[in-house]
């Protein structure tokens, strides 16, 4: 380690910057480098984020040092000669598995200079975490094609994307064990992408990479999309058998739209689904019968994630009537969604049915005096006794009531 940090010192000083404390203390105490993090957020760095030039000294200083593993750089206004920096180490030193440089400023230039390495066969990069930046058309394009190269991704996160669709993701799922060489995660959220970039991505993922297995679409703040915007999504779900978590949430989804995606997309899809997130769409109990038809057609879903959308009564009724058929369902997510006591009791009444169900989250509705007892007596059953919910129940003057708590 000494080497290393003799090296590392000359580099800061080639490029004028300072040496970053947790490196230098790290290499004092000599612990290995295998896993470096640096959040601009933490205490340690808020006011002192990391500077491009410091970017490329540790970069030049871990060329050689193989058991590298993980860096993240997340929230330090990095910009596009970080990641050309960051490219470079891909290129050279293999080891390195998952790169996190969310919300950070890294454009279409940088996203071009990561995606050049990794459309190699040699890449041995495996997670790329570029979430919260503004990588627009251009950079969603080179992400495309390096798509279509690379076709061992298992992950495809385009939540927050601003995906602007004009007429024409509890914390997500942590990514795959990173077990071999390929690139296995891929997170694009809040990148400014529009509908170039948008459907660039549909169309790779349906044309050439059939092993993705994760797909976040959330906030892709789609403008009055038409159908036709959908149907390039169920092209990719017909095509794509390795899928198996997918989130449309915060796309302006309408009833309409979630049955073309259901009778043309999920019902013809040969995926097995554990994870599926509509959550912030405009979905109204009208969509119940096609949830129901949803959910039936995904026996292994574990997760799923209805938060922020109008279902109402109707809505929650019909997935009473399809939830005691889900045999591994363990987290359900209903807050905000305009549910009354008919739809929560019906609710209610299923939950004793449904016995892998762990995580039950129904904030946010219309909870009258039928609801809260039906909830209260349904979480009050040993049955349920392993489900853990944002909701506790409590009785004042006889009434049974319900108080928000954390989960």
């Amino acid at each position: 380690m000494e080497a290393i940090k003799e090296l590392y010192l000359q580099k800061c000083q080639d490029y004028v910057c300072e040496p970053i404390t947790s490196i230098i203390e790290a290499l004092d105490a000599g612990r290995p480098l295998d896993v470096i993090s640096l959040d601009g957020k933490s205490k340690e760095l808020f006011n002192k984020r990391i500077q491009p030039m410091q970017v490329f000294a540790l970069c030049e200083a871990l060329y050689e040092y193989d058991s590298l593993a993980v860096i993240r750089l997340s929230n330090n206004s990095l910009n596009d000669m970080a990641a050309q920096a960051l490219a470079r180490l891909m290129q050279v030193n293999k080891s390195l598995k998952l790169l996190d440089l969310s919300r950070n400023d890294v454009t279409a230039a940088g996203a071009q200079a990561l995606t050049e390495v990794l459309a190699r066969p040699e890449a041995g990069l495996q997670a790329l975490v570029l979430r919260g930046n503004p990588l627009g058309d251009t950079g969603l394009l080179a992400i495309a094609d390096m798509l279509r190269t690379n076709t061992s991704l298992t992950m495809l996160d385009l939540a927050d994307t601003h995906c602007a669709i004009h007429p024409s993701p509890h914390a997500p799922s942590p990514p795959p064990p990173l077990t071999n060489t390929s690139l296995t995660m891929l997170d694009l959220a809040d990148t400014h992408c529009a509908i170039k970039g948008f459907i660039g991505i549909a169309n790779a993922l349906t044309d050439s990479n059939n092993t993705l297995q994760i797909l976040d679409l959330e906030d892709a703040q789609l403008q009055a999309p038409q159908d036709s915007t959908y149907q390039h999504l169920c092209r990719m779900l017909c095509c794509n058998s390795a899928l198996t978590e997918l989130s449309l949430a915060k796309c302006r989804l309408v009833d309409s739209q979630l049955e073309l995606l259901v009778t043309y997309g999920f019902q013809r899809s040969q995926s097995t689904w554990t994870s599926l997130s509509l959550r912030g769409n405009r979905l109204s109990p009208f969509s119940g019968p096609t949830l129901e038809r949803l959910v039936s057609h995904c026996p292994r879903l574990q997760r799923l994630n209805l938060a922020s959308n109008a279902l109402g009564n109707d809505g929650a009724m019909a997935l009473a009537r399809c939830l005691p058929a889900c045999a591994c369902l363990s987290e359900l997510d209903l807050r905000g969604n305009g549910i009354g006591d008919v739809g929560l009791a019906a609710l209610a009444g299923a939950l004793p049915l449904v016995h892998t169900l762990e995580l039950l989250t129904i904030w946010g509705n219309h909870f009258g005096p039928g609801a809260c007892r039906a909830i209260a007596e349904a979480l009050g059953q040993p049955a349920l006794a392993r489900l853990r919910t944002d909701v506790r129940p409590y009785v004042v003057d006889g009434e049974h009531c319900l108080a928000l708590q954390e989960v």
